[in-house]
Parts: structure tokens; sequence; C-alpha cells
């Protein structure tokens, strides 16, 4: 579609490459078109073409890209919206008239529309004769008033009505499915940041290095950095990350002459000096109150005074850089410090100051958590506190991880979706409802994950209502009185409960107790389903008797037993460790970490005990309230 030396061609997951490539082969099949082209738009504002599909032979699509002069997986085969000289490229207009005119496709009988300025016009002309081209029709890609792609067609009759109608709706399919794709990606770079922040905690600075390189690596940014509030009321930047090489800003540093960390490189909230700058405009706020978030189209907003104008607009020109953010980032109500994003695109949609909200507190937990062991001199405060913030965090995360994963599976069927029949089809078609309201729940749970380290109240709770509470969470087909065994072949274990009544309280949150419970009850299962048969569970709880490690006054045993293949010894050792698990791909290596962290924060213990073959035992033991 056009010559450009600007970028490198950058590819996109295997899975959505699927699902554009199925949308443009059902667009030629359906319709009976010459061809079918869809693209998507990045963030440097660049139309990428990324699947293609023709009822001629694959051969003669070849020589059609060799003769027009286009290779479809290079940089030619990219056009960008805000340069001048492809504002004639169909696509460019399509999404130009979809958004100045709200007409939702655009259409040229020229086939070298779709190609300029790149190639010879010519030649393209004779491809359009060779191939009977009468008409090409762009539909843009939109989602929630925000272009995401564009789709082509090619056809050798002009289409009625009712075929670009149809086009439409196969711009809506492929826009939903491109969205979905965006938004699951986010959110599965929020999944890993979260855990490499949990391993790094005690590092304030690789903490904050690994939230900025997520925003630019895995997000797709051009620039992020994280300045911090520190004594004084100063705002120094800890942490930034660059699109590509560090090389030009090392240039800008030099003509600037100061580095991005430095001293010199520091606004202070109470100096008139700096009230322009963003991060003071965004912390400061209005009344007093910091921002939610503060954009500019200027990066000389985000520098001023410490860079020069002209070299902060040289940096912008030569990034593409549209708008930058700043979204200041809290801890129990106190602002700790600002985290900005550098953006080709000219504004930032409200998905996307959702993300990086929520990357923001991950900033801000990590700040806390690292700056928590750092202040700590006791095993058992640091085990408190960690339990506190973790927990929060750690069941946030098993939701997202199932909405993603339910997700993913959506977009496997549609990738496939002309391999099923037509009412089967439509019925998979109809859960794109269900999967948009997956979406939004993961939405408004990365809202809840914007304040996670929020203090939890302690209260005397019943141990026995916890792990009632947990086992359901494990094994929510379990009725009180259900030993049925259609039940027991469902659940792959016989579950025995022996609970001693009238326990005393254990001073805690219960929502945290029964987390605990429930990582351990979640293992027992695992290690059960393994077997391939039905094992027994058994889970009981009493007042500690005399000797042993129970032997201290007024604590409780709680037992949670399984009869399944056991622990090797060689790996009792490590089951605790922080990111250590047998599971490769399915977990993270976190829960009995936390849990044994949590258990012991409480002054309590937790201990394992296992014969390889015979099963595993884990033992609670917790003060009760005196």
């Amino acid at each position: 579609m056009l010559q450009s030396n600007r970028t490198e061609y950058t590819e996109i997951s295997p899975r959505l490459q699927t699902i554009l490539q199925q949308v443009v082969d059902d667009v030629v099949e359906r319709l009976g078109c010459v061809g079918a082209l869809a693209t998507t738009l990045e963030n440097d504002k660049g139309l990428y073409l990324r699947a293609s599909s023709f009822n001629v032979p694959q051969q003669q699509v070849q020589q059609f890209w060799t003769r027009g002069g286009l290779n479809p997986t290079g940089a030619q085969a990219i056009v960008y919206l805000d340069n001048a000289k492809h504002q004639k490229n169909v696509t460019v207009t399509a999404v130009n008239e979809v958004q100045v005119r709200a007409r939702p496709y655009s259409m040229t009988d020229t086939l070298y529309d779709l190609f300029r300025p790149a190639g010879d016009e010519k030649i393209v002309e004779q491809i359009q004769a060779e191939l009977n081209i009468q008409q090409v029709v762009a539909v843009p890609f939109i989602v929630q008033n925000e272009v995401v792609g564009t789709l082509v067609a090619l056809t050798a009759v002009p289409f009625s009505t009712q075929e670009i109608d149809f086009l439409v709706a196969f711009g809506h399919q492929a826009a939903a499915a491109v969205q979905s794709h965006y938004q699951l990606t986010a959110m599965e770079a929020l999944e890993r940041v979260i855990f490499k922040l949990q391993a790094r905690m005690t590092d304030e600075v690789e903490v904050l290095q690994t939230v900025v390189d997520a925003v630019v690596q895995e997000l797709g940014y051009q620039g992020a950095m994280v300045a911090t509030l520190e004594e004084g009321n100063a705002l120094p930047v800890r942490a930034y990350a660059l699109e590509g090489t560090n090389a030009l800003l090392t240039q800008w540093e030099r003509m600037a002459g100061t580095s991005l960390i430095s001293t010199d490189a520091v606004v202070y909230l109470d100096d008139d000096k700096y009230k322009d700058n963003l991060s003071v405009r965004a912390v400061k706020g209005i009344n007093g109150r910091p921002q939610n978030y503060l954009t500019s189209n200027n990066l000389y907003d985000l520098l001023r005074p410490i860079a020069p104008k002209a070299v902060a607009d040289l940096a912008q020109t030569a990034l593409g850089i549209k708008q930058v953010i700043a979204v200041p980032f809290f801890v129990e109500n106190e602002i700790v410090g600002n985290l900005f994003v550098a953006s080709r695109r000219p504004r930032f949609s409200a998905w996307e100051i959702s993300i990086l909200t929520t990357f923001g507190q991950q900033a801000a937990a990590g700040i806390r958590n690292a700056r928590l062991y750092r202040e700590a001199e006791e095993q058992r405060c640091i085990a408190e506190q960690f339990g506190r913030m973790a927990f929060s965090a750690t069941a946030s995360v098993h939701t997202l991880g199932n909405h993603i994963g339910a997700v993913r599976t959506y977009l496997h069927l549609l990738s496939g979706l002309a391999g099923f029949s037509t009412s089967q089809q439509q019925e998979i078609l109809n859960n794109n409802a269900n999967m948009l309201d997956r979406l939004r729940r993961a939405s408004e749970l990365l809202a809840n994950l914007h304040e996670p380290w929020q203090e939890m109240s302690d209260l005397p709770v019943s141990v026995n209502d916890c792990l009632v509470s947990a086992l359901n969470a494990v094994y929510p087909q379990l009725m009180e009185s259900s030993h049925t065994d259609n039940l027991v072949e469902e659940m792959g274990a016989h579950v025995h409960i022996l609970l001693s009544p009238n326990l005393p309280a254990v001073f805690t949150a219960g929502e945290m107790l029964t987390e605990a419970f429930r990582v351990i009850l979640k293992n027992a299962r695992d290690a059960l389903r393994e077997m391939g048969r039905i094992g027994d569970l058994w889970i009981s709880s009493v007042m500690a008797a005399d000797g042993g490690p129970e032997a201290a006054s007024g604590r409780l045993h709680i037992s949670i037993k399984d009869s399944g293949p056991g622990i090797p010894k060689e790996n009792l050792a490590h089951i605790f460790e922080m990111g250590w698990t047998t599971k490769e791909g399915q977990g993270m290596g976190f829960g009995l970490f936390w849990a044994k962290d949590y258990v012991e924060g409480l002054g309590g213990q937790l201990e394992v005990e296992s014969v390889w073959g015979e099963g595993a035992t884990f033992h609670i033991y917790l003060p009760v309230v005196k």
C-alpha cells in the first residue's frame, strides 16, 4: 500500500492473525469477492496489512504483490494516517470518513487507491484489468468510537447496499476480535507484572523498572517514566523505558545538559519554578486534590523547565509522540508518585487510562512492599504485612485469570469458525455479548486493583466457618449431606469433614484465613486428580493437644490430609518457596509461599509431612483469641 522508512514491520500474535485471516476468507467465500484484506491500526498511527485472501491461485497472488511493488509483510505494507502522502489511500480515506463524517465505509473504482503512493500506477491498472476488479470498498473496524483497523474487499461486481451492510457486519466482528485481543494482551501483561513485583518486592528500583518496561515492551507505548514523591516534596525520576534503542535519548540528554535520572532532573511541588510541569500539576491537582490523570499534547509539559523546549520538541517529533499522560498513584490515599506514558495516538482511551492507572498502582504497591522490607526488623512483621498486602492482589488475579481463560477460548473458537455448521457458528457468535461482559467485569476488577493495599480489619473469626467456605470454593458441588456416588465421581474424592464444635476464635481477617485454607485444599484436590482415580480427603480441626509443636497453650490444630501420590522427598524442602512449582505453565508458585508467611504472621505454624506414594498432610497451628 505504500513505501515508508518510518518503522520496522511489527508482528501480531498468532491468535489475532488467525482471527483476521478467518474474516478475510469468509468475505471472499460468502460475498464472492476477488479478494479481501485486513489491517490493524497500531500506536504509531500506521495501518498494517495483517491478512489477505483471494479466489485466484496462490502463484498469481504472489505475482500480484510483486508486480504491484508491495511486500505484504514489509514496511511497504503500512500506511500512516498522519502522513500527507498517504491521505488518498482508500484505507486512510475510510478512517477519515468515519471520524469526520461518521460514514461507515469508503469506496473507489481504482485499485491503485489501495496501493498509493507505492508501486507503479500503470502496472496496478493492468492488474485491475486482469483480475476484473470493478470496485474497492474499505470498512473501518470501530470499537467504542475508536478505529482499530480496516477491512478491504475487492469485487468484480459492484456491491449492492445489502452486501455492503454485510461487509460492515464483518467489520464489526473483526473489530470486536481486535479489541478483545488488545485488552486480553494488556491483562496478560498485568498478570505477569504482578507476579514479577511479588518476586522482586525487596528492591524498589527493580520494581519501578519492571513497571515501565512492561508499559513499553508489552503494551507498545513509545516511552514511560516513574517519578516518586520524596522528602522535601521532590519528584525525581526513578526509572524509565524507551521504545527501541536508548542512543537517541543519550543524544537528547547531552543536548539538554542533564540526564533523566540525576539530581538535576527533579521537580519540586513547593517551588513556583516548576508549577507548569505536568507532574507537579497532576500531583497538586485542583483545590489540593491530586488529579486521577492529566494529559498534554506537548512533551515539553512533562520535561519543563529541566529540558529546553527545542530539545523536547525535537524528541517529540522524532518519536512521533502525540500525547503524554501523567497518572498519580497512591498508597492508602497518600500520593507516592507519578507514572508517565507517551503515545503516538492522539488521545488515550478510557480503557488505556484504566490499565495505566492499574500499572501505576502496582508501582505504588511495589514501593510500599520494598520499603516495608527495608524497614522491617523482624521476619514476623514482614510476613504479617506481606500477607495483608498480597491477599487482595492474589484473589483478584485468580478471578482475572478465569476471565482471560474464557475470552482466550472464545477467540480460539472464532478463529475456526468456518469449520462449524451454520447453527453452531450462530451459537458461537451469540456468545459475543457474554465475552464483552466478561471483559467489562475484568475491567471492573482492574478498577478494584487500583487500590489493592487497603488495610483489612482483624476480628475474631471462626476457623470452622473459614474451612467450610474454602472447601465450598474448591468443591462447589459439595453439599452438607451429599456423599452420593454421583457426587463423589464428579468431585473425584471422598471428603471427610471432622470439625470440633465450639472452638475458640482466631483474631485475623476472615477472607485471608479462608484464602490460606483454599490454597492448601486446592493443592490437595490437584494431587488427588493426578492419580486418575477417586481418593480421600480428610479435614479436621481440634484444640491442640499437649506435646509436639502444638504444646503451646491456646492453639488450634487444623489438619488437611489427602491420599494422593504424595510429595517426593527432594521437593519437601522447596514447596513453600516463592516461584517454585511442579505445574509448568499452570501456576506461579505463589500460593503456598503466601499461605506460610500469612500463618506465621499470625504467630502460627504451617508444616507438611508426606511419604511418596502415600499422600500428604498439612498441619496448621493457630493462636486463639485470649
